[in-house]
């Protein structure tokens, strides 16, 4: 039976290096815009039994929504210049009627895609998309930092992680290696009950039983011990929305349980 100090390391630590890590990652996220949601209750300091803290906080992208109140910038910019050009840059004045056209699709000034109108519109009218977790976990031995991105598939909550870039940098900042890191992502299945939140990952030995016994069919490569799946969000998210519900995402002696300290 693996020890909570053992999970610890291999859900969080270890995950920085992906030919180091205990955990099954994987190339691609797990979510999408449509699924994509924020839960604020998950903000706080977390306890681990042996006292490794876990402060979650909710981090906001303001870009391009503040333009307006800045001197450099015209006072008729529209969203869209300021999101695609950046707070700095200098567009003629559009009025209020030509930002609606663009929204509506009846504008004929400016050349954006379909893709691109898609992406202002969730980036301004979902304000979900713009919020992420920073996730600072303390130990005795070391500080880490991930960027979490939270998505419900049927019910359940999933928490895609990955290393911080600044974090990871600092740490391989004089390392030969730095050249030949890849960040990877890690699925995490939360189950939150008031002031007690208990994490789930997909360990290595729990992926190469469903294999063994022929229970998965998902693209992924071994290296060196090491699981990483290649497979693409659509199908990434059909594994996890089918496990969800089995013994890897809900065994009560392998989960990691974290007892709220503070909001």
């Amino acid at each position: 039976m693996k020890t909570k100090q053992f999970k610890f390391s291999c859900l969080f630590l270890l995950i920085l290096f992906a030919t180091q890590s205990c955990v099954v990652s994987s190339l691609h996220p797990l979510y999408t815009d449509s699924d994509r949601v924020h839960l604020d209750e998950l903000d706080g300091v977390w306890m681990e039994e042996d006292k490794t803290r876990y402060e979650i906080t909710t981090i906001v992208d303001s870009t391009g929504l503040e333009a307006k109140k800045e001197k450099n910038i015209p006072k008729g910019m529209s969203k869209e210049e300021a999101f695609f050009n950046g707070s700095g840059a200098k567009k003629k004045k559009s009025t209020i009627k030509e930002e609606n056209a663009f929204f509506e699709g009846k504008s004929k000034k400016r050349n954006y895609s379909e893709a691109d109108k898609e992406k202002i519109e969730n980036f301004f009218f979902n304000p979900q998309l713009r919020k992420h977790y920073q996730i600072k976990i303390f130990s005795e031995k070391d500080t880490s930092i991930f960027d979490g991105k939270l998505s419900k598939l049927e019910g359940n909550f999933f928490l895609d992680i990955i290393p911080n870039e600044k974090c990871l940098e600092e740490k391989i900042a004089e390392s030969f290696m730095a050249g030949l890191i890849t960040r990877t992502h890690g699925f995490l299945k939360l189950d939150i009950n008031g002031d007690e939140l208990k994490v789930n990952a997909i360990e290595y030995g729990d992926f190469e039983e469903l294999l063994k016994k022929k229970r998965i069919r998902i693209e992924y490569v071994e290296r060196d011990d090491n699981i990483i799946i290649t497979a693409k969000t659509p199908d990434i998210q059909k594994f996890l929305i089918k496990f969800a519900d089995d013994k890897m995402f809900n065994d009560p002696k392998e989960a990691l349980i974290l007892k709220r300290v503070k909001n």
